[in-house]
């Protein structure tokens, strides 16, 4: 006895053997919730129960930073394996910190010395330097900005091409108005020569001296300056300038302005997140005027030819197929006026276009462009017809009264029919006959709409639209981005960081044209599975899961299904999708009552090693469906896998063992208590209570309220009530933002910036990353644990602000993954640095670096900070209306900041 290790439980604070410590600590739970009469029952079948001590007594896992995995008996090989054992499963990467605030694991020595798993230590990632950039942000911005110049569009012309306003002599000052109710542009400029008033728009008198429209990538940058009070333009007229770019046929070269602004207050008043914006926006501004000499459409073309060739030159070369290449070369010989026809249709959503109906300003003489379009095979008439074409895509290019005839000839009702139904007429005629005759007929009537033929009606190549996708794609790994997505920089909408060499072109994301293929394939069905749950229709969504997902789910198998990547690039293969869609459809199951089949796949599911992420969610949906069948048994050993998969983390590790408490209560098992527990699973966060009326409260939607002393005279959210009582002096002067998870991962973002943005091989593809590609997976930690023990060591040391500030100065409007420019400001900011302290900012951000994806959601709702006498405090408050509970992933969060040292609470409102 005098050799066998002792610990001390953290239920009942007793004494117990190491080797009972699981079952001692799962017996002091159930007893803690039980009636004294049940205590009496539960200790009689405990002591049955009662592990027998010996050296065979398996070791306790309660200390232990990852769960000891059991051996678990092989089912017989003519069934599917229930579950998949742990032992089979790679465990996620760790920082060695302790997860979801389990006091219980092993004390580590601090992150300054964790070892890498399995072993010695892992060599550094070099942090990316500071940004080369250009910083117009010096100790003091000057009074006057850079000139820069730039075209103006939107000339009015006459039908002799002919400017019905001419520009002013060369100098002269031109009038710049901000149109805020633009219909087209809500950040639209107009240049004009009269005086006249900013913030409204032009009358008919006033319209006669429009001069035209500064272009919208440099609006889009000066207009918010604008709107914020920060800038006040100054603009002349200007003549082509011999060192101006060449602008390209089409283009306009009488109207050039050259822009100047002044700061609307000193220096010294304006906060130092305002000058960081001004300067910023100026400079992209700035670089935006560059590529406005030329136009979008034309950087667009430039920039896919760019892609084009670097994708030739990298480890993906091999994804675009010989008659690929074959058709794109060919493209690309085309005039420049056929090329830029050509994208211009590939940008639009139609099939097949009326050469009549095409005209665009920067494309003279459309019809010698679509000729030699077609000569070079990149376009096809309306008079070719392929193999198994799609008919509907010839008759949505059709008119009404052209359908109406074409229902005429094949004597069809036509009357009181819309458009749709029209054509939905004609496709299921056409399928009453037999296939081949059937479509032959309805080409030939289609036909003889055009009398015979359709030389008018062009539609770009199949091929050159395959290989324009992959291009896409290859360019910017995310399935929904197009052409535009080229210049989403340009206008406005992000601002891609600087990934100077960390450009990695000699590792494929796949091994073969049929990989790519099958993904992209996989892709589109969960894009029709999205679109149709977002128009409330449940019923097609299920139809495509019956159809695609459900066969797979139930064929799969751990012997014949396996992930070729075990890193982060198990994200790009088709089961990966597949699994995500197969979890919407088990919540669709159970939506309409079909927890058996739910059941089924969710076992299915569980006995492959695929999207091992998912795992916690998927035991949590097969245990709660199982309790709900009355299937107690097959719950509680749900459970107690579960418990010991050390892919089961976060909110759902908690709500299983919460789930496993009341199982063990029902069945008066002790076979779930072999994992490990939290001692507090079943604590409560403090409550605050505010008492408010719900203006809506018999309705089904989000509340608004109104406080009992001031009924009528404003409406607010709830988390915006909370916020106001939370401000009044007895409640503390607490300053708050409504933010859930997003302030934590702002924090997140600014204080990893340089971690997230390292040049780690195989991350980054492309120059249209604001994150790299192994970020949410264990592979993120795995690659970088030097370095992200390096910032939370800085952390600990309360250079926290340093840090933010630092990375605020040189990344300022930068799209970095998590990171908010405008919720809070850089003092704010530091503040809540300060308020939380290092110790309690580093074990949160640690969490997140460590599981990105599994703490993003579930955050409290408001983040309170105020400077008391002594020191700065934080408070993190999640608020809930009457009837509302906490969900796992709440209770998660809660705990975890808690045993951070972070203040929490609850607020409830009540009426």
């Amino acid at each position: 006895e005098g050799l066998e290790e002792w610990a001390v439980c953290p239920v009942c604070e007793e004494k117990c053997r190491l080797s009972q410590a699981d079952w001692h600590v799962g017996t002091c739970l159930i007893k803690k919730c039980a009636s004294p009469s049940r205590k009496r029952k539960f200790a009689e079948v405990g002591e049955r129960d009662r592990p027998a001590c010996g050296p065979d007594a398996s070791i306790s896992t309660l200390w232990s930073v990852l769960p000891e995995t059991r051996k678990v008996s092989s089912p017989p090989p003519s069934s599917p394996p229930l579950f998949i054992s742990p032992s089979e499963l790679r465990p996620p990467s760790r920082l060695g910190i302790a997860l979801c605030g389990e006091r219980w694991r092993l004390p580590t020595t601090g992150l300054d010395s964790s070892p890498a798993r399995g072993g010695g230590t892992r060599n550094a990632v070099q942090v990316a330097a500071p940004s080369k950039r250009v910083d117009v942000m010096n100790s003091s911005l000057p009074p006057k900005l850079l000139r820069i110049l730039v075209p103006l569009h939107g000339r009015k012309r006459d039908s002799n091409d002919k400017v019905f306003v001419p520009m002013p002599k060369d100098g002269t000052p031109v009038n710049v108005v901000r149109e805020k109710d633009n219909p087209v542009d809500s950040r639209a400029l107009l240049c004009t020569s009269l005086l006249a008033q900013s913030e409204k728009l032009l009358d008919a008198e006033e319209l006669r001296n429009v001069l035209g429209y500064l272009p919208r990538q440099v609006s889009t940058h000066l207009s918010p300056l604008i709107d914020e009070g920060l800038i006040f333009l100054t603009a002349w007229s200007r003549s082509t300038l011999t060192d101006t770019p060449m602008l390209l046929e089409g283009s306009s070269t009488d109207g050039m302005i050259e822009l100047s602004a002044s700061l609307c207050s000193p220096t010294e008043v304006l906060r130092e997140e305002q000058l960081m914006l001004v300067a910023s926006s100026w400079s992209a501004a700035s670089q935006a005027s560059e590529d406005a000499h030329v136009g979008l459409q034309e950087v667009i073309r430039r920039r896919f030819w760019s892609a084009f060739g670097r994708i030739r030159c990298s480890a993906h070369a091999h994804l675009l197929d010989t008659v690929e290449v074959c058709v794109l070369e060919t493209f690309h010989r085309c005039s420049l006026r056929a090329q830029r026809l050509a994208f211009r249709l590939l940008q639009r959503k139609a099939t097949w276009f009326r050469t009549s109906s095409l005209q665009y300003s920067e494309i003279p003489h459309i019809e010698a462009a679509v000729d030699e379009l077609r000569e070079r095979g990149i376009v096809l008439s309306g008079d070719d017809r392929e193999v198994d074409e799609n008919m509907e895509a010839r008759l949505s290019a059709l008119k009404s009264d052209e359908l109406i005839i074409l229902s005429k000839r094949l004597g069809l009702e036509h009357h009181r029919n819309t458009r749709k139904k029209l054509i939905g007429t004609i496709l299921s005629s056409s399928r009453d006959i037999s296939d081949s005759d059937g479509g032959q007929l309805l080409f030939h009537t289609w036909l003889s709409i055009f009398n015979g033929r359709s030389s008018g009606m062009v539609r770009l190549c199949p091929v050159l639209l395959r290989s324009v996708e992959v291009v896409n794609y290859l360019t910017f790994l995310r399935p929904d981005c197009g052409l535009q997505s080229f210049v989403l920089e340009d206008v406005g909408v992000i601002r891609y960081p600087p990934h100077g060499g960390s450009l990695d072109d000699g590792s494929a994301l796949f091994t073969s044209r049929s990989d790519l293929d099958a993904y992209l394939s996989v892709i589109a069905e969960a894009s029709a599975v999205d679109a149709a749950l977002d128009a409330g229709d449940e019923k097609t969504a299920l139809n495509i899961l019956d159809t695609n997902i459900f066969p797979w789910v139930n064929s799969c198998s751990s012997v014949i299904l396996s992930l070729k990547h075990q890193n982060f690039r198990r994200r790009f293969e088709p089961d990966w999708v597949r699994a995500k869609m197969a979890t919407i459809g088990i919540t669709l199951l159970e939506r309409h009552g079909r927890l058996t089949d739910a059941v089924a796949m969710l076992t299915r599911l569980l006995s492959c090693p695929i999207c091992p992420e998912r795992r916690g969610t998927w035991y949590l949906r097969l245990i709660i469906n199982s309790n709900h069948l009355g299937r107690l048994k097959d719950a509680t050993q749900a459970c107690d896998r579960a418990l010991q998969d050390p892919w089961v983390r976060c909110g759902d590790r908690l709500g299983i063992q919460r789930r496993a408490l009341r199982l063990a209560r029902k069945v008066k098992s002790w076979g779930t208590l072999g994992a490990r527990w939290r001692s507090d699973i079943l604590w409560e966060a403090p409550i605050d209570s505010i008492r408010a009326q719900a203006l809506n409260g018999s309705v089904r939607e989000k509340k608004r309220y109104c406080t009992i002393s001031e009924v009528g005279e404003a409406t607010v959210s709830v988390e915006e009530l909370a916020i106001m009582h939370y401000a009044e002096e007895d409640a503390g002067s607490w300053r708050g933002v409504h933010s859930e998870s997003r302030a934590w991962m702002t924090l997140f973002g600014l204080l990893f910036a340089d971690v997230i943005l390292s040049p780690v091989p195989g991350v980054f593809h492309g120059p249209f990353q604001s994150a790299p590609l192994d970020l949410g997976t264990d592979s993120f930690v795995e690659v970088r644990r030097d370095d992200i023990t390096k910032i939370l060591s800085e952390i600990r040391r309360g250079e926290g602000p340093k840090i933010v500030r630092d990375v605020w100065r040189r990344y300022y409007g930068t799209a970095i993954y998590g990171v908010s420019w405008v919720l809070l400001s850089l003092d704010e900011l530091c503040d809540i640095i300060l308020g939380l302290g290092g110790a309690a900012l580093a074990e949160v951000m640690g969490l997140i670096a460590e599981d990105t994806s599994g703490w993003t959601g579930g955050a409290p709702d408001l983040l309170l900070w105020r400077h008391s006498s002594c020191e700065p405090k934080v408070k993190a408050v999640e608020v809930k209306s009457k009837n509302d509970q906490l969900s796992d992933q709440q209770r998660a969060w809660l705990l975890a900041l808690r045993d951070a040292g972070v203040t929490v609470a609850v607020c409830r409102v009540s009426f």
